[in-house]
């Protein structure tokens, strides 16, 4: 049981007792009222019951409000529970989603990730040798490279665009110096087709 919530309870039976004292000292309050002759005591008398009536049901009335505010915060930490849950779920889910794609990009690529493939091959001396061998500056370099084809990718033709083409064209817009070498592999195999393993020439 959490601190909070022995609080409460103590406060709860404390409320409760004071309200059944206060009862029971209005009642006696009440008779002794009624049964009085003299004015004056009987004004005290009614004076004292009115205060205790008003005792006792304010405590009634604290006791229903730590009641409605255990329930208020029991409901709050049940929607914030949900919420968590939902959010985990929500989270589980996207990354098995994309658990999938990458998988499915790797087993099954598409002729646009065969293109995109391709093009970094093409492209990857010159970004090591723009990066001068700093692998800090060359990771730099691939992102930025991979942003411009995940632009680009979108476009009608990019997977039957002539890789020396598109490589070209790469590489003039990020300033990449060195000459640009495209193999026959490269420039005539179809981007619809994956990428034959290397041999294991080991």
């Amino acid at each position: 049981m959490s601190e909070p919530t022995a609080k409460r309870e103590r406060a709860e039976q404390i409320l409760g007792e004071l309200a059944e004292l206060s009862l029971v000292l209005a009642r006696d309050l009440a008779l002794q009222a009624r049964a009085a002759e003299a004015a004056d005591e009987k004004v005290a008398l009614t004076a004292a019951f009115q205060k205790t009536a008003r005792t006792a049901r304010l405590t009634i009335a604290l006791d229903a409000k730590l009641d409605r505010d255990a329930a208020r915060d029991a409901a709050a930490a049940a929607r914030e529970a949900a919420a968590a849950a939902a959010d985990a779920q929500l989270r589980e889910s996207r990354i098995m989603q994309a658990a999938r794609a990458a998988h499915v990009a790797m087993t099954d690529p598409s002729p646009e990730e065969n293109q995109k493939r391709r093009v970094k091959g093409v492209l990857n001396r010159l970004l090591w040798t723009e990066a001068e061998g700093d692998q800090e500056d060359y990771e730099v370099l691939v992102d930025d490279l991979d942003a411009r084809l995940y632009e680009a990718e979108d476009a009608p033709g990019f997977a039957d665009m002539p890789i020396e083409v598109l490589a070209g064209k790469l590489k003039a817009d990020m300033g990449l110096s060195g000459e640009l070498v495209v193999t026959t592999a490269d420039r005539i195999g179809p981007a619809n087709t994956a990428t034959p393993p290397l041999a294991d020439t080991g």
